[in-house]
């Protein structure tokens, strides 16, 4: 039950605000801008149990982060079991905007627009690579002008607003609009 609300955090070398483990803990309302990596990461739960964390992140304004490490710093990471994402404002960043991994999360109501812009075979919210993380949710989300800003012909240069990679499966995608958003979605495989 320990929440961080209303605060701004910038210019970071490292990653904004980081939460692992206990319950009902969050980040609410703050803006993260100009981070070296990730703004927001959520860890929590019992995996082998699916007991969820309860662990959130919601209205917050995420911008300009992996500005020192490109990849695989989100904006929001989430791990575990049971964690919310909801109301996040995430805009432009050169890979993911929401990265997660584990079960029963719930992904909802957040904009995001032009992330993946200097990353190929990316999505704006990724996941992929465990047949055992099932149960997530990803609902209602705007997704607006997402793709590359670097193009090279002889590249894979597809960008995805959902991605779901190498057998990701149990997850529901439904109600999202997608708006120059490169591919929508891309199952691989699942």
């Amino acid at each position: 039950d320990v929440e961080v609300a209303g605060c701004v955090v910038r210019a970071m070398g490292g990653s904004g605000i980081t939460i692992d483990g206990g319950r009902r803990n969050g980040v609410r309302s703050c803006d993260l801008y100009d981070l070296g990596e990730s703004g927001i990461w959520l860890i929590g739960g019992d995996r082998k149990r699916l007991e969820p964390c309860e662990n959130y992140a919601i209205n917050n304004h995420i911008t300009r982060m992996s500005r020192w490490c490109r990849t695989y710093r989100p904006a929001i990471g989430i791990s575990g079991v049971g964690v919310r994402a909801a109301h996040n404002l995430v805009h432009d960043g050169p890979h993911n905007a929401i990265l997660f991994g584990g079960n029963d999360h719930l992904i909802e109501l957040n904009d995001i627009a032009r992330v993946c812009t200097q990353t190929g075979d990316a999505g704006a919210i990724y996941s992929g690579r465990n047949l055992t993380m099932r149960g997530t949710i990803i609902r209602h989300n705007r997704f607006t002008d997402i793709g590359r800003v670097i193009k090279e012909a002889t590249s894979f240069v597809d960008v995805m607003s959902v991605y779901l990679d190498d057998c990701y499966c149990g997850t529901l995608v439904e109600g999202n609009l997608f708006v120059r958003a490169g591919r929508a979605a891309m199952i691989g495989g699942g």
